[in-house]
């Protein structure tokens, strides 16, 4: 029932770590892209506000 030693154990907390370090850089990415989607949604209401103008 218990754990054979400290193999084991250093096993599942290197699979946490590695799980973790994985949910940081996606988390990271999507703060990255953050300001990439406001500046297209901005450039998107430009052109819009743009060709009411022209019309």
């Amino acid at each position: 029932m218990g754990l054979k030693g400290p193999e084991p154990v250093a096993r599942i907390r290197a699979r946490e770590g590695v799980a973790e370090v994985a949910e940081i850089v996606q988390q990271e990415a999507e703060i990255a892209e953050q300001p990439l989607r406001s500046r297209s949604r901005l450039t998107i209401k430009e052109e819009e506000w743009k060709q009411r103008r022209t019309h």
